[in-house]
């Protein structure tokens, strides 16, 4: 396991503020134990996690991560940017309706966090449902070009976590123009008892293309299940 989080350490060192992560998973476990792969470097970093969570993913993770016996009281700590659902979890700053000019909105409550939290990390959670729920093409594009937008921005490094499955069943598959926008993509690979974590993308060349094995067995113990 230690080799596991020195690789991902390593991933994480390599990145420069204003970078964005792209983290593509199908259906398993690994945005809940991603979630706290990023958690638990930002604590020995010492730089704060701010988390956008959209649609109540953050309490579906806090969930599941109970259900397998993980103590999750740290989520209270954690600092939330909150769009759309109802259940709240972590220190909500601002909850969002996911309606009307919600964007702006958003845009507002932000600028207005990451003034008091400089060199963060923030883990974004099911921007792929509001892919999905999208109606109409235009939706997605501007969504789009608001990525673009952050593209650069030296108060956060970005990490998308996002489910494959849910963004190509959306209206428009917005995977591809992820792909692009980010700077660094991480392919996963769900196993029975183990994932695999692939390198497609990094600003850190000699990182491209490298791949690591996570066990599950080792994450539980590291996790002290």
């Amino acid at each position: 396991m230690r080799r596991a989080f020195e690789a991902v350490t390593r991933i994480m060192d390599s990145l420069k503020m204003g970078e964005t992560v792209l983290l593509i998973y199908d259906e398993s476990l690994i945005p809940e134990f991603s979630f706290l792969f990023f958690v638990e470097y930002a604590s020995q970093k010492g730089v704060p996690v701010i988390v956008d969570d959209i649609l109540d993913s953050l309490y579906v993770i806090k969930q599941h991560l109970e259900f397998i016996g993980i103590d999750t009281t740290f989520f209270e700590n954690i600092t939330v940017i909150k769009v759309g659902g109802k259940n709240r979890v972590g220190h909500v700053r601002q909850h969002i309706p996911l309606e009307g000019a919600y964007r702006e909105k958003y845009r507002l409550a932000a600028k207005e966090v990451y003034k008091e939290n400089n060199n963060a990390i923030n883990i974004v959670l099911g921007i792929e449902n509001l892919f999905y729920l999208s109606t109409k093409p235009s939706d997605i594009t501007e969504v789009i070009s608001e990525l673009i937008s952050f593209l650069g921005e030296k108060s956060r490094i970005a990490v998308y976590i996002i489910n494959k499955n849910i963004t190509e069943k959306a209206p428009v598959n917005p995977l591809p123009f992820f792909e692009r926008i980010a700077s660094t993509v991480i392919y996963t690979e769900s196993h029975p008892r183990k994932a695999v974590l692939r390198i497609g993308k990094c600003s850190s060349l000699d990182l491209v293309g490298k791949s690591l094995i996570i066990e599950l067995d080792d994450l539980l113990q590291y996790w002290g299940r």
